[in-house]
């Protein structure tokens, strides 16, 4: 019995996005399903249906000690339907959203000096292997990559489109300075000097993004919150209960958060997540939301955490990364699910690489090849 191609594609759109691989088994099946689920109704109505997109890999800055010296970034995929690629050394990774990855450093540039390479960003698409080089920033920095067009976009297929990389830095005793690179203009806006710098340079954590607010950890107990829309900057403290160790994040409800690690008198674990919420008269409150007891998701006993095993996190799903005794594992709060992702003693920061992996037949959205492909956003 033949199915309806109504029937097939709304079975087919209810596919997990956190499984890939079972829509590019489907497009193996018939030329027709092939046809269906390459087609860009498919793909926009599949984003649509599923919002956030799901975690597709863990791209990891290595330490060099493994790799005769040379620091590297690698991605590590956690479905089998994202491709494994080659290293890429002497750099790495600072955010990634939207489909992107910003990546700091010159890649496969030997005996680079640091403090100038760390001048030098590119964008990457680590599906298609793309490298976009940007010009040479202001100085050392770290930086977030965002889509151009704010909250103009729902981001579930905006990868290939315009994007702006926000870059801050500076070290004691300078003022922290703030520039915004934009790709259709190709370059950098002027500096903007803001408060004052601490003495061992800006965090290098992941930035948070909220609707058209980036946020950026400064130091552990200032956040400094820039708007895209209307370019203001300004400086949030941390309340002294939320202590050190903290990590920014965007929360599944859309706010802005922080997370840490955390013992408790009788040493048992937990990973604290607080929401900060603002008054009506404009004064900033944190409030800790959520406690989640680390001991009942992994071998605690068998495991060294400590409040520098939070490593990174997924901005609004609810997907955490733990690093304990060499193992990287991955943490679902929905599901409750805990997987580890790899082994190994040498990565010092993880940045998770979210994006829908949909099939398309002869083409990708930022590009053309043959056979079946991917479409990314």
């Amino acid at each position: 019995m033949v199915l309806l191609e109504e029937l097939v594609e709304e079975v087919l759109l209810r596919f997990p996005p956190s499984e890939p691989a079972c829509l590019v088994r489907a497009a193996f099946v018939c030329k027709p399903w092939c046809r269906l689920v390459s087609a860009p109704r498919f793909r926009r109505r599949f984003r649509d249906l599923h919002g956030a997109p799901p975690v597709l890999g863990v791209i990891c800055n290595l330490s060099g000690w493994d790799d005769g010296g040379r620091f590297a970034t690698r991605l590590i995929p956690t479905s089998p339907a994202c491709p494994r690629r080659d290293d890429l050394l002497f750099c790495h990774a600072l955010d990634a959203r939207h489909g992107r990855v910003l990546l700091g450093g010159v890649p496969s540039y030997p005996g680079a000096d640091p403090v100038e390479a760390g001048r030098h960003l590119a964008v990457w698409d680590p599906v298609t292997y793309g490298l976009r080089a940007l010009p040479p920033a202001l100085a050392d920095c770290k930086a977030a990559v965002a889509c151009a067009a704010g909250d103009g976009c729902d981001h579930l297929d905006c990868h290939s489109g315009p994007f702006v990389v926000v870059a801050l830095g500076g070290f004691e005793p300078e003022d922290i300075w703030l520039c915004v690179y934009s790709s259709e203009a190709d370059s950098w806006s002027e500096p903007t000097y803001l408060s004052r710098a601490p003495v061992y340079g800006v965090s290098c954590q992941p930035a948070a993004l909220v609707g058209n607010t980036l946020y950026f950890a400064i130091d552990g107990s200032r956040i400094l919150r820039y708007d895209l829309a209307t370019r203001e900057a300004s400086v949030i403290y941390l309340p002294e209960t939320c202590g050190y160790g903290n990590r920014l994040m965007t929360l599944e409800d859309g706010a802005v958060g922080v997370a840490r690690v955390d013992s408790d008198r009788d040493a048992r674990l937990s990973l604290c997540l607080w929401s900060m919420e603002a008054s009506p008269n404009g004064d900033i409150g944190w409030t800790k939301i959520r406690v989640i007891e680390l001991n009942k998701l992994l071998p605690v006993d068998e495991l060294l955490i400590t409040p520098n095993s939070l490593v990174g996190f997924a901005h609004g799903i609810g997907v955490f990364f733990i690093k304990a005794n060499d193992r990287l594992f991955m943490i679902d709060l929905k599901s409750g699910k805990v997987k580890m992702v790899c082994k190994g003693s040498h990565f010092y920061t993880v940045v998770p690489y979210t994006s829908f992996y949909t099939p398309a037949l002869g083409s990708v959205t930022i590009g053309e090849t043959s056979g079946v492909d991917a479409s990314i956003g």
